[in-house]
């Protein structure tokens, strides 16, 4: 499990160095970053009957921190899906992007997104989830704004990022208050009794479940995903089938067994899951690009997931991972029959295609199949799993079922919408001449539309694979799954739905143009933009108001700023502190040359005063040092403390005289005043820091600096070998300041001005566009 999780990374070290070099065929080095995910299914096969297995690296031993993995029957099962979805992405992407692509970049992302995946789905330790669940934004982020040429790919990266973040933030809070309510850092070991009494659970639950909304566009947060589809078409497939948009699915189905018992769990999942499945299937409808019908779909699905998860009990969590299954085969075989079509005629507008069965005919095929499935019609395996649902929405009321039976019933008007562009005269551009796709193109999507045709004919296969979660969701009685249960409610539903779906496609048009007439003037687009200019406005606002101020001004408010945030802290929680040293002349010598200096620049009457007054306190720090038998510091600090004065020195023609800058009576008060409260809080905040979590590692330092060095320098030793990536990181720091000044110099330079056409990479690119 820990090379399935590790071993993308590395691989997307290697793709980036390798893509420049090997154009498209990266692809097959990224495809292979997934094998280790894919050799899980050896442990999958000895599922239910064997433990979850464990792997554990030690993290920060000091503090209880160890990096878990644990491989039960649902993280094992999400990450074989994981691992299938990504190596067909990878594949299909080599036929399917343009050579002008940046593939080094593409495949980097790519692998990095899968890694941290598979991070999230395996790891038991809550530190590293909250990690690895970052790690899917930021990633996800890259490759949604791949084409970072265009405004409408750099819009939904944003988009999606501050949505996520906000989901991220969420989670980090309630990583936090589950460990400290259960006891523990780790899932598996939380005493669940202990947590659920204690003042933190209600709190966890709910930012666990803004979390878990955020990341899976439940509403109101579904309107980062629609827009996201300007990623390419295998991104698409690959996040929005079984990976990214899943990742919240997959938290409320682990976390389900821990805040399940409440009925504020599933009071909150199940209604805003079945709304969202509702406004999905709504909105899919009166889409006219294929990608962005597959988005709303892509909701509407996560709702339907979301609502049977949030149900809590061995039904639902059984009719879920069912189905689970199923989406991923349909979604993501449908993704990439939608970039066939794109890849080959040029456009995916629904009004402008037609009659593509004759150019394309196992693309037809495919197509059918996958619709088929999403729409929940025999012998298909998404009718095996719709049915599973209406089960378990009979159980919640016919409230319950009535929204499930009209969001399932415009999903079968859209996924006939969907396949319509087979059907009819021939409708697609003139100018285009569709060739028919290669094999190696079809053979991703013809294995997905296989899969979801196996899961009907066979629902055994299905069922086998869901039972393999049973152990880690709970669902041991689970029930056996077939085409043919007899005459049920579940039935007659399905059979509602049917008749339904029929009737909203026989007046489409009508139901299209009431929809524009329903449509408001407001959504959570529009919200979501007002909030960003508003935000805009106010942060200019401030920075007019601040910004321009002179420098003791900012100053000024920078230490009032940072006592609001400190002296609440220092005052609620006061800390019993101790001087770690004894006083003696010299400490008291240095003590009084550094008050002596900060007195003397604020009495001195000119520049040149002030600032050889202000070196008094550099080199009483360097004294300091050398006091405390710190000699490379000492000389570090008066290497630097030199090189101030001196550039103070050179500055003095731009700076103000210190009589130009007056102040009243009462600015010298305030001024002292806020000088005074400042030193005095960070002084307590240095002497209660010195409480010392675990006893003092100095003496390892004294004892193996020689030995374990081999250098008579303890600071040296230190800085080399046994904190040898602080120094790296520091030096990283140091590199990054250094390009960004080298950057800042070239501003003004003259350049060549980007083109027009070099904003879009390829041809596919420029089709990659969905309309907002």
């Amino acid at each position: 499990m820990t090379l399935a999780v590790f071993f993308p990374f590395l691989m997307s070290a290697a793709a980036a160095l390798a893509g420049p070099k090997l154009g498209r065929h990266t692809g097959w080095l990224a495809a292979a970053g997934f094998l280790p995910a894919l050799a899980l299914a050896s442990r999958l096969l000895t599922l239910p009957g064997s433990p979850p297995q464990t792997e554990t690296l030690h993290w920060v031993p000091q503090l209880g921190l160890d990096l878990v993995f644990r491989g039960d029957g649902f993280s094992l099962l999400f990450a074989c899906l994981i691992g299938v979805i990504g190596t067909l992405a990878a594949l299909y992407s080599v036929f399917y992007l343009s050579s002008k692509e940046a593939f080094g970049r593409f495949y980097a992302y790519l692998l990095l997104f899968g890694g941290s995946m598979l991070g999230v789905v395996l790891t038991d330790n809550l530190p590293a989830l909250f990690c690895f669940w970052e790690m899917t934004s930021v990633s996800s982020f890259l490759l949604i704004g791949l084409w970072h040429t265009r405004a409408a790919a750099r819009d939904g990266a944003v988009k999606a990022f501050l949505v996520s973040a906000l989901g991220g933030l969420a989670l980090l809070a309630a990583v936090a208050l589950i460990s400290l309510g259960g006891g523990s850092t780790n899932l598996s070991e939380l005493n669940l009794d202990a947590l659920r009494a204690s003042p933190y659970f209600v709190p966890a639950l709910l930012l666990t479940l803004l979390a878990a909304f955020t990341k899976s566009a439940q509403l109101p947060f579904h309107l980062w995903l629609p827009t996201a589809m300007e990623a390419p078409t295998p991104i698409s497939a690959f996040l929005h089938s079984a990976t990214m948009v899943k990742a919240g699915v997959f938290l409320v189905a682990k976390l389900g067994l821990v805040f399940g018992t409440s009925a504020l769990w599933s009071g909150i999942t199940v209604p805003v899951g079945l709304a969202t499945l509702f406004w999905g299937s709504y909105l899919a409808l009166r889409q006219t690009d294929l990608k962005a019908l597959l988005a709303f779909s892509t909701i509407s699905q996560l709702g339907l997931l979301m609502s049977l998860y949030g149900l809590a009990n061995e039904e639902g969590r059984y009719a879920a991972t069912v189905h689970l299954l199923n989406h991923a085969a349909f979604k993501a075989a449908l993704f990439f029959v939608v970039g066939i079509i794109d890849h080959e005629t040029g456009t995916r507008e629904i009004p402008r295609l037609g009659g593509l069965r004759r150019f394309f005919p196992v693309t037809f095929v495919v197509a059918v199949l996958a619709a088929m499935s999403m729409a929940g019609l025999p012998p298909l395996g998404g009718f095996v799993s719709k049915e599973l649902f209406y089960e378990a929405m009979l159980h919640q009321g016919p409230l319950f079922l009535a929204v499930a039976v009209l969001g399932s019933a415009m999903t079968l008007a859209y996924s006939w919408r969907l396949i319509s562009v087979f059907f009819g005269e021939v409708r697609h551009p003139e100018d285009a001449h569709p060739d028919r796709p290669s094999n190696a193109i079809l053979t991703p999507p013809t294995l997905l539309a296989g899969a979801a045709l196996l899961f009907g004919l066979w629902p055994g296969s299905a069922e086998w694979l869901a039972k393999t979660a049973s152990a880690a969701l709970a669902f041991g009685s689970a029930p056996h799954l077939s085409l043919w249960h007899g005459v049920t409610p579940a039935l007659l539903a399905t059979l509602l739905t049917w008749a339904l779906g029929a009737a909203l496609i026989w007046q489409m048009p009508r139901f299209l143009s009431v929809q524009r007439r329903l449509t408001p003037a407001w959504n959570a687009n529009t919200a979501y933009y007002g909030l960003r200019q508003w935000v805009d406005i106010a942060a200019t606002a401030i920075i007019l108001r601040t910004q321009g101020l002179a420098l003791p001004d900012q100053i000024r408010i920078s230490l009032i700023c940072a006592a609001l945030l400190l002296a609440p802290v220092l005052i609620s929680t006061p800390q019993p502190f101790r001087l770690a040293f004894e006083f003696d002349i010299s400490v008291l010598l240095i003590a009084v040359l550094l008050v002596a200096g900060a007195v003397g620049v604020g009495l001195s009457r000119n520049r040149l005063t002030a600032v050889i007054v202000m070196g008094l306190t550099g080199f009483g720090s360097a004294g300091a040092f050398l006091v405390f038998r710190a000699p490379d510091l000492a000389l570090t600090q008066m290497v630097i403390e030199t090189v101030t004065v001196i550039l103070f020195m050179l500055t003095f023609r731009y700076l103000p005289g210190v009589r130009d800058l007056p102040r009243r009576k009462w600015q010298y008060a305030l001024d002292l005043t806020i000088a005074g409260l400042s030193g005095l809080a960070v002084t307590t905040l240095v002497l209660a820091s010195r409480q010392a979590l675990a006893p003092s590692i100095a003496p390892y330092y004294l004892v193996h600096s020689y030995k374990g060095g081999g250098g008579n320098n303890v600071v040296n030793v230190t800085l080399v070998d046994f904190r040898g990536f602080d120094t790296m990181g520091e030096i990283t720091v140091v590199g990054m300041v250094a390009l960004a000044v080298m950057a800042l110099v070239r501003v003004g330079k003259p350049g060549r001005a980007l083109a027009e056409s070099d904003a879009q990479p390829s041809a596919a690119a420029s089709r990659e566009q969905v309309e907002p």
